[in-house]
């Protein structure tokens, strides 16, 4: 190969089926979630001036749509998946509202969200009572320590009548 044309080598991007398969390896996405970094993908390779340069916003929009749906199709891209592998992660350490929260950002269906989360109201009281033992373990013993505890479940998303239970003294049976 002469030196003239490996120094004329473009940069050829992933397809999209390429791109969205390998975001997908590393772990999983809501449909939202995922078609938003494929955009993002595509607009970064269209800036490097590649091929799908000359492609509208639509034609860039539906073939993302048509990636999707295969993946669908396929059973590669699941929301239910989606939001039970982020309510494992996340329960541990949050509480119900926000993990509806960010359920809810990533696009997940309202009665998807809604039976996961109700499996999570069973534990609330007791992953909120281990949260905070896990911080504190001691009862606050004045009123700003006691704000102080208060506003730190609250900030994880736990509901103020489980946080009062906890910061009052009651334990999980």
């Amino acid at each position: 190969m002469s030196e003239l044309s490996s120094n004329q080598k473009v940069k050829q991007s992933p397809s999209l089926k390429a791109r969205a398969l390998r975001l997908l390896s590393q772990r999983e996405y809501s449909r939202k979630g995922l078609a938003a970094k494929l955009a993002e993908s595509e607009a970064r390779w269209s800036k490097l001036g590649a091929e799908q340069a000359e492609q509208s916003p639509e034609s860039r929009h539906s073939q993302i749509e048509a990636v999707l749906d295969d993946f669908e199709a396929r059973g590669w891209l699941s929301d239910e998946r989606f939001a039970e592998a982020l309510v494992r992660r996340r329960s541990e350490r949050y509480g119900m509202r926000k993990i509806a929260d960010e359920l809810e950002r990533a696009g997940v269906d309202s009665k998807q969200s809604a039976k996961l989360l109700g499996i999570l109201k069973e534990t609330e009281f007791q992953r909120a009572f281990d949260l905070w033992s896990r911080k504190y373990g001691v009862r606050p013993q004045d009123q700003k320590e006691k704000a102080r505890q208060y506003r730190f479940l609250a900030s994880k998303g736990f509901g103020s009548e489980v946080v009062a239970k906890v910061i009052g003294g009651q334990t999980p049976d």
